[in-house]
């Protein structure tokens, strides 16, 4: 093959692993935002909506509550330390993000990092103050937990995360490797 031949190629590869970097990167970004935004507006709903439980099925319901802690209201002295784990995760997340190997790890990406955004709007913005702020709570499983869509996408994620691997998908895309 002819050096011109060989340079249009490797120019092509590069241009084809470009755009699979823009657009997982859009994905995880699109995803994201989406998260938090329903998230956040659920929230407002909630506060402005539940003066009383409303109650669903046995067991269920929506009622209003604040975490300053992880799940399941653990860690509650740890609040500042939590708020800056999930600012952690969204600077890893941006940092990784166009370089997911699939268009479901940018999905789980997009999820994960929708949720600790979320919750972590939360902590910066609501009482007791910045960086310590309660998360609201509004879906009150009595036999488990209270939680938010903040919560659910963040679970998806990691579920998701879980069939991707166990189904042996690949992380990252690979300097030079094909990206699914």
């Amino acid at each position: 093959m002819a050096p011109d031949a060989d340079d249009s190629a490797q120019g092509s590869a590069e241009q084809a692993r470009a755009g699979r970097h823009r657009r997982r990167w859009q994905l995880v970004a699109v995803v994201l935002v989406a998260v938090v935004i329903v998230d956040q507006a659920s929230k407002e709903a909630a506060l402005r909506l539940l003066v009383e439980p409303w109650p669903l099925l046995p067991g269920v319901g929506l009622a209003l509550s604040f975490n300053t802690g992880a799940a399941f209201s653990m860690g509650t002295s740890f609040t500042p330390f939590i708020t800056a784990f999930a600012g952690a995760v969204l600077v890893a997340i941006a940092w990784f993000a166009g370089r997911a190997a699939s268009a479901g790890w940018a999905l789980v990406l997009g999820l994960v990092g929708g949720g600790a955004a979320g919750n972590l709007i939360d902590r910066l913005v609501r009482p007791p103050g910045p960086g310590r702020g309660a998360v609201v709570d509004f879906v009150d499983v009595a036999w488990f937990a209270a939680f938010n869509l903040a919560d659910v996408a963040l679970t998806t994620g990691v579920a998701v995360a879980f069939v991707l691997s166990w189904r042996r998908q690949p992380v990252l895309s690979g300097a030079g490797g094909p990206a699914r």
